[in-house]
């Protein structure tokens, strides 16, 4: 049977001027899809995700 690991990310984005959040949003999530993480659901700007176990 598979087993994962769970990781909660509470990001926060602090703007600034020409801050653009779909940018550093793709950032931040292809970092953490580099590193293995697939998001497993989403509330509010808490993101879950999960890795298999290997």
């Amino acid at each position: 049977m598979k087993q994962f690991e769970n990781r909660v990310e509470d990001i926060q984005i602090h703007w600034k001027a020409n801050t653009d959040f779909s940018t550093i949003m793709t950032e931040k999530l292809n970092s953490l899809g580099r590193e293995g993480w697939e998001l497993a659901g989403v509330n509010g700007m808490v993101f879950y995700f999960k890795r298999e176990v290997t």
